[in-house]
């Protein structure tokens, strides 16, 4: 007991005999540059970077600067804020805009985008022109800006402080209270900077026994003056998009890749079925020709393939495919084959394939075929589609480009790997036929297009062998097609 006694004694003598000090390095301005209104307040007004001081500095524990409520609910630390432009309304008044750092507020973006897709996309179209031009043009630039930090994540956050309500002026300086021991003390610093100081509490932790393990209790040993320091710099400003162009690509509204997608998708699902005969036809082709004990579990038509899974005894496991194989083609049989083990069935393996161009899948497969290699399968035979008359090439309409230059300027708008392969003219308008290496480059073609100035219309799209696709694509007379 008696060495708690001698601990807590003197703590309090080194608490009586604590020390004092200054705002830091910098010396306070002058009387003049301090320019204090009628209540006292300095003039603080001016761009400043924010700084957290460290463990010897100002705490900013029980103050208005530890953290910032905001409408949703969230807290913003004052870690992720970068930097503070002051105000001065009118005397006793100040607003006090504390911005944002850009990984918070980029982070806010990536939540609506995700979150609000309409507010997202809206502020997507507006960020660029033609939707800015548009926008300012029916309503002015000062409505735009506004409009945009409405739709925009938050980029800073204001406070108004009123001297005798949130803040005091005394003798030159302004004192930010803390629900606890003296207030935080602010002016202006010769150098334009904000310097600060409070008085601070130091501790020494003794470890002592809770019952339940050991922790540190903090004693005071004494006082000091905490400093801080805001450098003044002019070139703050809010979070602008603009700031981010050259190091960020900001990503398209997702309800419009979905839309995109379900489109392509549905392309894709229509292409599928006019070259295909059903699931449920492939899989009654494939079960007459499968050896006794193979069992095909799955046939699933999807993205231009016939996507195959059966069961066999090991010894078995590829007769199925050697059935299915075309010597005379390496597309016209199984492809992507992959034999799986599953744990505990070793004496079975399941086999994995896809078809593409095989008469057993096919709806204008070679009845030939169909007789020798599954007859059983010949009792429904899928509807063949009719051969479609293809009218002679026109010339092209009065005012549009000729083919070269017309395939020229489109297939440069498309990613590497694609090409134009023909130019179709006719009723005022051009057909653009080529050939992709997946539906994401015919979205990104489509896209280059509208960018300008035309409105393309996909006509069509079909999967190709290789994991290539071939397209269709309509535009309307524009400076893309004209001469």
């Amino acid at each position: 007991m008696s060495g708690l006694f001698r601990i807590a004694a003197i703590g309090w003598v080194l608490l009586l005999a604590g020390c004092g000090g200054g705002a830091g390095d910098v010396d306070r301005a002058d009387k003049t540059a301090l320019q204090m209104d009628h209540v006292g307040c300095p003039d603080l007004s001016g761009a400043y970077a924010f700084n957290v001081p460290g463990e010897r500095g100002v705490s900013y524990q029980g103050s208005m600067l530890l953290e910032f409520p905001v409408e949703d609910g969230n807290r913003v630390p004052a870690a992720q804020i970068s930097g503070l432009i002051v105000q001065r309304q009118a005397h006793g008044l100040y607003d006090w805009h504390f911005l944002i750092d850009d990984a918070r507020v980029m982070q806010q973006l990536g939540v609506i985008r995700e979150f609000e897709k309409p507010r997202y996309r809206e502020w997507y179209h507006l960020l660029s022109d033609p939707g800015r031009a548009a926008f300012i043009a029916r309503n002015g630039e000062a409505a735009y800006t506004k409009r945009m930090t409405e739709l925009g994540p938050r980029a800073e956050i204001v406070r108004t402080l009123r001297a005798g309500t949130d803040m005091v002026c005394r003798d030159g300086w302004l004192e930010l209270p803390r629900a606890y021991g003296k207030p935080i003390r602010l002016t202006r610093g010769e150098d334009g900077s904000i310097i600060g100081e409070s008085r601070e509490i130091s501790t020494v932790g003794v470890t002592v026994w809770c019952g339940d393990g050991c922790k540190d209790l903090p004693i005071p040993t004494g006082t000091f003056t905490g400093g801080l320091h805001w450098p003044r710099n002019d070139a703050l400003h809010a979070w602008r998009p603009d700031d981010m162009r050259g190091r960020f690509v900001f990503q398209r509204p997702i309800d419009e890749i979905e839309a995109e997608t379900a489109a392509l998708q549905a392309n894709q699902e229509r292409s599928d079925a006019l070259r295909y005969v059903s699931a449920q036809t492939i899989r009654k082709r494939i079960e007459a020709l499968a050896p006794a004990g193979t069992v095909i579990d799955k046939v699933v038509v999807s993205d231009g393939k016939v996507h195959v899974r059966y069961t066999a005894p090991v010894a078995d496991q590829d007769r199925l495919l050697a059935k299915i194989s075309d010597p005379g083609s390496e597309h016209r049989g199984p492809q992507n084959v992959q034999h799986i083990v599953t744990s505990g069935h070793f004496d079975v393996r399941s086999v994995e394939f896809v078809l593409t161009d095989s008469p057993l899948v096919l709806r204008d497969a070679p009845p030939s075929y169909m007789e020798t290699k599954a007859p059983e399968a010949n009792a429904a035979p899928a509807p063949a589609l009719a051969v479609l008359s293809v009218a002679p090439p026109e010339p092209p309409s009065a005012g549009f480009a000729d083919a070269v230059t017309i395939r020229s300027r489109v297939g440069a708008l498309f990613p590497a790997g694609s090409r134009i392969t023909d130019v179709r003219y006719g009723g005022g308008t051009v057909t653009i036929v080529g050939e992709a290496g997946s539906n994401r480059s015919v979205s990104d073609g489509l896209r280059a297009i509208a960018s300008q100035g035309s409105t393309p219309e996909l006509l069509q799209i079909q999967a190709l062998p290789g994991g290539f696709v071939r397209f269709e694509i309509l535009l309307r007379r524009s400076a893309l097609v004209t001469e």
